[in-house]
């Protein structure tokens, strides 16, 4: 498995694309309309996803919770709550199912909600499907495999300002949480350092 992307919470969707579009990088709502979060692909290796209130409104998130469970909102609730900035990571595996990723971290205490038929469509009509474990803390990465089919990748791509991928993550992360991905991942980009409070340090960029 590898580093799949890497989401930045903000507080108004609107006004982070632009600012990440002043920056210099090219962003695409999740959706056409009303959409609570916006991609920025690169040609290779992870992307950015900028979320606002956990990815969903605060009744999109009451009826997760009634229909999935309190364990699950809390999860979204969480990341709605988090000051605007880095948040949290999701881990990728290239295609297939999460069946066994899944089993092994239900055995060591690490339980969420797995998404057999996840899809959504984009903002350019693309029909975006995926498998994805979510766990229900946050502190810990979520898990889903890559797009099936459509590829929203570009290819050969370099963002106005001049930025072709992400070349490496800092993530902080409790001890257990470390081994775990440590186990499960392989990807030079991800700098797993163990310490008590879970947080993204830094996001470098490569030219």
């Amino acid at each position: 498995m590898r580093l799949g992307h890497v989401i930045y919470a903000v507080k108004d969707l609107d006004k982070a694309v632009k600012e990440w579009t002043q920056r210099g990088f090219t962003v695409e709502y999740g959706k056409r309309c009303k959409s609570h979060n916006a991609y920025i692909y690169f040609c290779e290796g992870p992307y950015i996803e900028l979320v606002e209130g956990g990815g969903f409104s605060k009744v999109q998130r009451k009826l997760v919770s009634l229909r999935y469970g309190k364990a699950l909102a809390q999860r979204f609730n969480d990341l709605a709550e988090l000051p605007e900035g880095w948040a949290c990571l999701c881990i990728e595996k290239d295609a297939g199912n999460l069946d066994g990723e899944v089993d092994y971290l239900r055995s060591i205490g690490i339980d969420g909600m797995y998404v057999k038929k996840g899809n959504r469509t984009d903002s350019k009509n693309r029909n975006l499907k995926y498998k994805c474990y979510y766990t229900y803390d946050y502190n810990m990465p979520f898990f889903m495999t890559y797009f099936e089919g459509t590829d929203p990748k570009p290819i050969d791509y370099m963002h106005p300002n001049g930025i072709r991928s992400i070349s490496k993550v800092v993530f902080h992360t409790t001890k257990k949480y470390a081994n775990t991905l440590r186990g499960l991942v392989r990807d030079d980009r991800l700098e797993l350092i163990e310490t008590f409070n879970t947080k993204i340090e830094n996001v470098e960029f490569r030219r």
